[in-house]
């Protein structure tokens, strides 16, 4: 049995605005016709969208399943031990898709839990996103995150951390080319470089030939050219870039997630319930973070939609307010919506397809009610969730329509027929 979807708005990741359109869709997307065009079989269920916007399944491509998001979820983690922490992180991972959010990239889990979700996803044991995941992290000795980091110095102890976390399932290796702001109260600054260059080339070389990409933490100037200059796929932060940084990244197509919602959090402090050495360091931050992310973005740097879900007072989700935020720095709407589906999509090595629709792509889909071309608000007023072509379990009727299908209710003008 596929689903039509007739009469809504279609967006496909990629134009600059949406359009009139019948969509037929099992595991993936079969069709994408005129509207009227669609010819549905005898057994096919259809939605009358009367107008709805359907969007690709978004991506964020930077959140921490393991953590709760809480006013401190080192503490928590640290607390709740391996197993109830597998429990967490696949209760993170399915409130990401009931809120649209159908693919996740995961960079920085303890036990390598973000790969276990991963494989228990992709084998159809629990609903959740398709999850992108590290594991564990590869550092210095003591560097940031050693609560989850494969310590290694020297750049044959750094080849062999890539080989172990591809040998767990990692999809994607994750290191930490500086200090940061949140996981540690003392031990790590902020810009301070931490794996050396060599180190760094030495993970990226082995990584690529192992058909892995790799993302680098990376908030100080030096580190952060230390990172590009070694080959690495994507900067994760961002916040000292210099003009010649971002010449690097331009000519190399190097990927910017700035995550920058999360800082501004942590430099709040919300109430003072945040630990006050995050707080204090962010506030120290944030204003060179804005303007690195502009003169990015004026470069015209590839910038993908992270959140650092998981982290201090950013719960599982926070696409929609990253991409407020994104809007608020200099983005168009569509540009956001981009970082947050398509140009996310390629810079994370997601299933193919993933961030559009269209023949073939993987049937992931948002369906809203009012138009995220205005506000990326309108993300938030989910009405629908399809992933692989099935109805996510959330709170909208749509979800079931297996069950009921013409019998269903009417719900923000979508009405339902057989």
């Amino acid at each position: 049995m596929a689903l039509v979807l007739r009469g809504g708005l279609m967006w496909d990741g990629v134009a600059d605005q949406s359009r009139p359109a019948d969509l037929v869709v099992d595991e993936v997307v079969t069709g994408v016709h005129d509207p009227g065009q669609a010819r549905p079989g005898a057994d096919d269920l259809v939605v009358e969208l009367d107008g709805a916007f359907v969007l690709p399944g978004l991506v964020d491509a930077h959140v921490h399943l393991v953590w709760s998001g809480g006013a401190d979820p080192v503490a928590v983690l640290q607390q709740e031990g391996e197993q109830l922490t597998v429990v967490r992180a696949l209760t993170n991972a399915q409130q990401q898709l009931r809120a649209g959010v159908t693919t996740v990239r995961d960079l920085g889990s303890s036990f390598d839990i973000a790969v276990t979700v991963a494989r228990a996803v992709d084998r159809g044991l629990c609903e959740g996103p398709t999850v992108i995941a590290s594991g564990r992290t590869v550092i210095m000795t003591g560097g940031h995150d050693p609560f989850w980091g494969v310590f290694s110095d020297g750049p044959e102890a750094c080849t062999r951390a890539v080989r172990q976390q591809v040998s767990v399932g990692a999809g994607v290796i994750k290191t930490a080319a500086t200090g940061g702001v949140y996981g540690r109260s003392e031990g790590e600054q902020v810009g301070q470089s931490e794996l050396t260059f060599e180190e760094l080339a030495a993970i990226s070389a082995e990584a690529h030939r192992l058909g892995r990409r790799v993302a680098a933490h990376a908030l100080g100037t030096d580190g952060i050219r230390n990172a590009v200059l070694a080959g690495i796929d994507t900067v994760e932060h961002g916040v000292f870039l210099t003009e010649d940084i971002v010449e690097h990244m331009r000519v190399q197509g190097t990927v910017l997630c700035p995550t920058l919602a999360v800082y501004r959090t942590l430099a709040d402090g919300v109430d003072g319930t945040i630990p006050a050495y995050a707080t204090g360091k962010a506030t120290e931050v944030t204003d060179a973070h804005r303007a690195s992310f502009a003169m990015a973005l004026e470069a015209g740097i590839p910038i993908i939609a992270g959140t650092d879900a998981g982290a201090p007072h950013t719960p599982h989700p926070s696409l929609v307010t990253e991409l407020e935020t994104l809007h608020a720095y200099g983005m168009t709407p569509v540009q956001a919506l981009r970082a947050a589906t398509s140009t996310a999509a390629a810079a994370t090595d997601a299933p193919a397809g993933t961030g559009t629709i269209g023949a073939g792509a993987p049937a992931d889909l948002l369906i809203v009610t009012d138009d995220p071309f205005a506000h990326p608000a309108a993300l938030r007023d989910v009405w629908g969730v399809v992933r692989h072509g099935h109805p996510v379990v959330t709170t909208s009727p749509f979800a079931l329509m297996g069950a009921y299908g013409a019998a269903m209710p009417t719900a923000a003008g979508v009405r339902w027929t057989t």
